[in-house]
């Protein structure tokens, strides 16, 4: 940050809840208090401060006795002492005339009187010797005992803070950034040299170093990317890495930074981006590719140009229909799915491999032309006529997800993922899979599939430990599922693919993939680039990958009282298992701040990342002019079609033509009710002996007809006379298929529901 403030600084900040009421009753104030406290810790300071004076002043003994020792003879102390006592003796004012015997340092005995003793110049040497000695003693004990108090100080000090100090007993930890970076990049100075001495073993690793970087490429030196200025540990870019962190909080600076180490290191990559930033900064028409339906740049694609067996449609359609396929039961999903492959397989069998075909074939063909194409086929009961209503069901599920396929351009040569996946390409290309969010709704699908299948296209790669693919995803919730990353993120590393993962939550990934999927993805990428995120849950979970740990804390406890001896300090140890960080710390990161966590046992170490502009040197989205789905005449579908259909979808005038006989079967119904004779009659009857069973001449089938569809009557029944009259014209033509009012309400009334008959009903 440019400068210190509130959030970096580590002012104390007192802080008073707005709901806090009352006052605490308190044993002692403030003063008593703090005076108790303060005398406890001057006199605990003294009791410490005391022992490098002891230590001093028994050294200054010690050396004073020696130079003593050395300097003056037997008479000479006495004489000091005699001097000592002449001062004593004038000072408190005694006989100054006292006569006095001093032996002389020769042994000579002078008798003198105790005012002289002073002045004797033996007295005076001997005294001049013993000031000289007690300056020297001084001195030799002060320089021994200054070093052993300042080491003695700073053990203290040391001691004093080591005890307070956590101890972390196991789990994670977190370091400085620069701790991390220099052990990784010492792990990898030492997987370097290894790998040189296999690949070259005659030269030495310095002299590999100097080497072309193609060459050493080309042998499979490895040459590890940088994650937030930290070097990744070796050959552990293919763990797959995950960046989480809200709108702002650096993702995009990150992966951008990324693909620029790809384009100096010269490897390919499969780019998903969703708001343009990479295709402005890093496309290159001459290298790069750009899938984007509705993106002017967007070359020729169809299903048939990745897929050519069975099963890669199969895999195709788990990617192009969620597992939901917008409905509540799986089973449209799978119908769709199995419609869609069915119909690529007819397709290719025919020759029809394109959108086109697609389009014309199953999007918006007749349902009896779908049927008969997928005659014989697992499709085939799915496409049904008798269950039209279930087919067209299935098929709404498919052209929901699959409709941004009749927008595809058709137009120039044809471009294949797989090809671009396993073929030769310029080094350093990239694979733009691009939407807006306006076109987003409509491209989900496809773009789903176009990553699907570039990922699952690789896994069929020769395996190798050399990186060969990047997959970024600036936002992965904004895909549907995805069924080849789960599988990917487990072998892709085998294969040469590397993964990154861009989250803003971890709620939208589990809509998305569901919480078991989601907690699988987020542990299959071992590498973990943590960035603000304003979710709690998100913060949460983020905290729980960089850790917990078991540490050691030392409790310092105070007591004090009146009496001194109550005067104490404690310190209790105790262990507990507590968070490195906690979720608070992660939702209020500042921008392009945030936490790495490596693989393989490193540390997590916070890290700060440098924002860097990116010129723009492509537009992110040209858009296509005016963009129609793709059409064409009927007759120009794979298969040929037979006479006599009918048109729209499964006929609208077999629907019409249908609706038509129930009402005739209701209304006949209804004439027939209502010239039933009434009660009375049935009773007059009765008593004249006539049958009242046989009286009401309703047909058997009448109750069933006036809720189904009725099937041509023989022409010398007038029912079905009429019915065929009105269907030759000769009546008033019904010009739409819109279902009348009256037939709704005859039917309600006088139909017989059948429980196990879905019949013809479901095509009105």
């Amino acid at each position: 940050m440019a400068r210190a403030d509130i959030r970096s600084d580590g002012r104390p900040i007192p802080l008073k809840h707005h709901s806090a009421r009352g006052k605490v009753q308190r044993n002692s104030g403030n003063f008593t208090r703090g005076s108790q406290l303060l005398t406890h810790e001057v006199l605990m300071w003294f009791a410490g401060a005391k022992l490098p004076v002891i230590v001093w002043f028994f050294c200054f003994l010690i050396a004073y006795s020696v130079i003593l020792s050395i300097m003056l003879d037997e008479h000479e102390i006495q004489l000091i002492g005699m001097r000592l006592y002449a001062m004593l003796w004038n000072w408190i004012g005694a006989n100054p005339m006292k006569p006095v015997n001093l032996t002389l340092p020769d042994g000579h005995i002078r008798p003198t009187v105790m005012a002289v003793v002073e002045h004797i110049p033996q007295v005076i040497t001997a005294s001049g010797k013993a000031i000289r000695g007690l300056i020297g003693s001084f001195f030799v004990s002060l320089f021994a005992t200054i070093p052993l108090s300042i080491w003695f100080v700073d053990l203290s000090r040391r001691r004093g803070r080591t005890i307070l100090q956590e101890r972390h007993e196991r789990g994670a930890m977190l370091v400085e950034r620069d701790v991390l970076a220099g052990e990784i990049a010492r792990h990898n100075r030492a997987c370097f040299e290894a790998d040189a001495r296999t690949h070259y073993p005659d030269l030495t690793p310095a002299e590999v170093v100097r080497l072309p970087f193609a060459a050493r490429k080309a042998a499979g030196i490895h040459h590890p990317y940088s994650l937030a200025g930290i070097a990744y540990p070796y050959r552990l870019e293919q763990s797959h890495t995950m960046i989480i962190g809200t709108t702002g909080a650096g993702k995009t600076t990150e992966l951008r930074r990324l693909v620029t180490q790809l384009r100096e290191r010269q490897d390919t990559a499969v780019v998903f981006d969703l708001t343009g930033a990479y295709v402005e900064s890093f496309y290159d028409p001459a290298h790069d590719t750009i899938l984007n339906p509705m993106d002017q740049r967007c070359p020729a694609w169809s299903i048939f140009a990745d897929c050519t067996t069975h099963s890669e449609f199969t895999a195709a359609a788990a990617a192009l229909i969620p597992a939901d396929g917008g409905s509540s039961e799986p089973f449209w999903a799978l119908a769709a799915r199995t419609l869609f492959i069915e119909m690529c397989v007819k397709l290719q069998e025919g020759g029809a491999t394109t959108n086109l075909a697609l389009s014309e074939n199953l999007m918006t063909a007749d349902l009896k032309r779908v049927h008969r194409f997928l005659a014989n086929t697992i499709a085939d009961p799915l496409t049904a006529p008798e269950a039209a209503r279930m087919a067209e069901s299935i098929r709404a599920v498919f052209n929901t997800n699959a409709q941004v396929l009749r927008f595809l351009p058709d137009e120039g040569p044809r471009f294949s993922i797989r090809d671009w996946i396993t073929g030769d390409k310029q080094p350093g290309s990239i694979l733009f899979v691009t939407s807006n969010y306006v076109d987003l709704p409509m491209n989900r699908a496809l773009l789903t599939l176009w990553m699907d299948l570039a990922i699952n296209r690789l896994m069929t790669l020769p395996r190798t430990r050399s990186l060969r693919t990047w997959f970024l995803f600036d936002e992965l919730g904004a895909l549907h599922r995805l069924p080849a990353i789960e599988n990917g993120l487990q072998t892709a590393r085998s294969f040469g693919g590397a993964m990154v993962l861009g989250l803003h939550s971890f709620e939208k990934l589990i809509e998305v993939y569901g919480e078991q999927g989601a907690r699988n993805l987020a542990s299959l990428a071992r590498t973990k680039l943590i960035l603000a995120t304003a979710d709690l849950d998100t913060a949460e979970q983020c905290a729980r990958y960089i850790g917990n740990r078991e540490v050691r804390q030392m409790d310092e406890a105070y007591s004090y009282g009146y009496n001194n001896t109550r005067d104490a300090s404690t310190l209790t140890p105790r262990k507990q298992v507590e968070p490195l960080v906690i979720a608070d710390d992660i939702t209020n990161l500042p921008s392009m701040y945030g936490f790495v966590k490596f693989p393989d046992g490193f540390p997590a170490a916070r890290i700060k990342l440098v924002w860097r502009d990116y010129p723009s040197i492509a537009e992110g989205f040209i858009a296509r002019p005016d963009p129609k789905p793709v059409r064409s005449k009927r007759g120009a579908a794979a298969f040929a079609e037979g006479e006599g259909e009918q048109g729209g979808r499964d006929g609208s005038g077999q629907v019409v033509h249908e609706a038509g006989e129930a009402l005739d079967a209701a209304r006949a119904l209804a004439a027939s009710i209502l010239s039933a004779p009434t009660e009375d009659e049935l009773a007059a009857r009765a008593q004249d002996g006539e049958r009242t069973d046989a009286i009401v001449p309703v047909d058997a089938d009448a109750h069933r007809r006036a809720g189904e569809p009725a099937k041509p009557r023989e022409p010398d029944d007038p029912r079905g006379a009429d019915a065929a009259a009105r269907r030759s014209g000769r009546d008033a033509p019904r010009s739409t298929a819109v279902e009348d009012l009256t037939l709704v309400e005859l039917r309600q009334d006088f139909s017989e529901p059948d429980a196990g008959h879905d019949g013809p009903d479901m095509g009105i």
